[in-house]
């Protein structure tokens, strides 16, 4: 499954003021719901599995086992408020940043400072392009190999998700992500490149927000531009300079094909190199038939 003509021809989706106001409203009205859950019905449940009486004339006549019970029970209960709290405020900061990064560029990643500091890599020199200077087939390009369903989806890949998850398990370790290219942004901006279930699941949060707030382009010019492209090569201008000396304008096809190709591992192989690695060469066969 392919992008769809129609979708190739009519990426440039408008968000208006006021379905952003409602869809944070939304997620705002579902957080508090979900707080409601957590507290009122796991309560009651917590209750129920703890076999806590709902009068208690004396605790310090109770059993210890009783006192126990109590004592589990306020631990729970302080760590779903810990845990509720910290959720209120990753959701209002991602809020925040997403509304500044839908007309500002992050002046640095999180991926970036890791790599400096705990790699040690320099970074080259980043040359921002906006996304109507990158060549349309470049960015069909990158969303047919990354993300094809990138139109279509609010964030995330459910499917996706689940197959990597099975993959997984399969294998007994996380190998596989299922991340969309908007995931693939969250992780890039505000997260480090370890590999784990936590991470994935921030990656989802973050993602699903951005998705409300930004335009679908907007964050496909915010990868295009941030995601790795070698060591210290960030974003497609400084990856068209590094490899081919040249300006992104003035990419051959081929060349659109490879940088393409080499952003499943960048750290490991270059344009010229990945041949060496079948999933790469596939990747680049199937850019080769569906971009003549």
């Amino acid at each position: 499954m392919f992008l769809s003509e129609k979708h190739e021809r009519t990426p440039n989706l408008r968000t208006t003021d006021s379905t952003i106001f409602a869809r944070v409203v939304g997620a705002w009205r579902m957080l508090k719901s979900s707080a409601y859950l957590i507290f009122q019905k796991g309560g009651t449940l917590l209750k129920k599995r703890l076999g806590i009486r709902p009068h208690i004339s004396s605790i310090r006549s109770a059993p210890k086992k009783f006192k126990l019970n109590i004592a589990l029970k306020q631990t729970g209960l302080l760590c779903g408020k810990l845990i509720l709290y910290v959720h209120v405020i990753f959701f209002f900061l991602i809020l925040l940043l997403s509304f500044l990064y839908s007309h500002l560029n992050p002046p640095a990643t999180s991926l970036m400072l890791y790599r400096a500091l705990f790699s040690g890599v320099r970074r080259v020199e980043m040359r921002y392009t906006p996304l109507e200077q990158i060549p349309r087939k470049m960015q069909r390009m990158v969303v047919q190999v990354e993300d094809y369903k990138f139109y279509k989806h609010g964030g995330i890949d459910v499917q996706a998700l689940i197959n990597a998850y099975k993959l997984n398990r399969r294998l007994g370790s996380v190998r596989y992500g299922g991340s969309t290219i908007s995931m693939q942004l969250a992780r890039t901006l505000y997260l480090v490149p370890r590999q784990s279930y936590l991470r994935k699941y921030l990656e989802i949060l973050i993602a699903l927000e951005m998705d409300l707030i930004m335009k679908k382009n907007r964050i496909l010019e915010l990868y295009l531009n941030y995601c790795e492209w070698g060591k210290g090569v960030y974003g497609i201008g400084a990856a068209a300079a590094h490899y081919y000396d040249r300006k992104v304008q003035d990419l051959s096809t081929d060349q659109c094909r490879r940088l393409a190709t080499i952003l499943a591992s960048p750290l490991r192989y270059g344009v010229n190199d990945f041949e060496n690695r079948k999933s790469l060469l596939r990747r680049y066969d199937l850019l080769v038939e569906r971009f003549p």
